[in-house]
């Protein structure tokens, strides 16, 4: 059989998956997942952002670039951060506080082109090489295979037949093992790549937002430029608040108003009408129109 110099061991125990902190933050967001959503649900959109807003570092973690496992690790906080901060922006945009949530948008995106930009390369050299290993391996099973099928079919194995099928078995797992680092590493890659992307949609949205909103207040004819007039003139127009559609848009668009203008009555009565706090202003009923005199 024609010896073959076996590759190095792998580089990363197989263990390495499995590895992370005992509270990692993407635990602790699975477990803060279903309260948020709850708020979220009774239309708790400031509780179920503060909620969120919990879980984000007071700083930035660093993104660890010493070997192939650190790598990972901090390419899987990394990941965990962003959805974190994509929680934020969903709960943030929802109790109207756009400007965080547009923040918080491109926080994310910065954070996931920071993990790509540090794992592109060594991912990409690592792939290539167990690629390559897995190739030569393959072909030595294939130059070999005649042989390994009469060592395997053969009931009783002399010592040099023995050691000669447990070198040509350790390259059929050496094969299949280049195979599974190949994907592991690959995935990262593709999966990451895919994260600087995902939250373009987010900063996006949310610009249009605050764009949008910023043009309504310019063209408020009554006071171009002044929010407040803006906040007092919308809300006290009841066609506004029925273009909100369900009661989940009309506690949106209340929201955002209680955050351009926190001080006004009318917002706040609004909503506590929308959550039954207190009972909607009575509408006058229009008076009836003079009889003229009878000549």
């Amino acid at each position: 059989m024609r010896t073959f110099a076996l590759l190095p061991a792998l580089l990363l125990p197989a263990a390495l998956i499995a590895q992370a902190p005992a509270a990692s933050l993407g635990d602790r967001l699975k477990a803060e997942r279903p309260a948020v959503d709850k708020l979220v649900a009774d239309l708790q959109y400031p509780e179920a952002m503060k909620r969120a807003e919990s879980l984000l570092p007071a700083t930035k973690p660093v993104f660890d670039k010493k070997d192939n496992q650190t790598l990972v690790q901090s390419a899987v906080t990394y990941m965990d951060l962003g959805q974190a901060y994509r929680m934020a922006v969903e709960t943030a945009d929802a109790a109207g506080y756009w400007e965080k949530a547009l923040e918080y948008a491109k926080t994310a995106k910065a954070l996931a082109a920071e993990s790509y930009d540090a794992i592109k390369e060594p991912f990409g050299q690592t792939v290539t090489y167990y690629t390559q290993a897995g190739a030569r391996a393959k072909q030595v099973l294939e130059e070999n295979d005649a042989r390994i099928k009469e060592l395997k079919g053969k009931s009783v194995l002399d010592p040099g037949e023995r050691q000669e099928l447990d070198l040509a078995l350790g390259v059929e797992k050496e094969q299949a093992d280049d195979a599974k680092w190949v994907k592991f590493f690959q995935t990262y890659l593709d999966v990451t790549k895919r994260e600087t992307e995902a939250y373009d949609p987010l900063v996006k949205v949310m610009e249009e937002k605050l764009k949008g909103e910023a043009n309504q207040v310019e063209e408020y004819k009554a006071g171009k430029g002044d929010k407040l007039k803006w906040v007092e003139a919308v809300v006290s127009s009841p066609a506004y608040l029925e273009a909100q559609g369900d009661k989940a848009g009309k506690a949106r668009f209340l929201y955002r108003l209680s955050v351009v203008d926190p001080e006004s009555k009318k917002v706040q009565h609004q909503l506590d009408v929308l959550f039954g706090k207190a009972p909607a202003t009575p509408v006058k009923p229009a008076k009836p129109a003079k009889k003229g005199k009878k000549g």
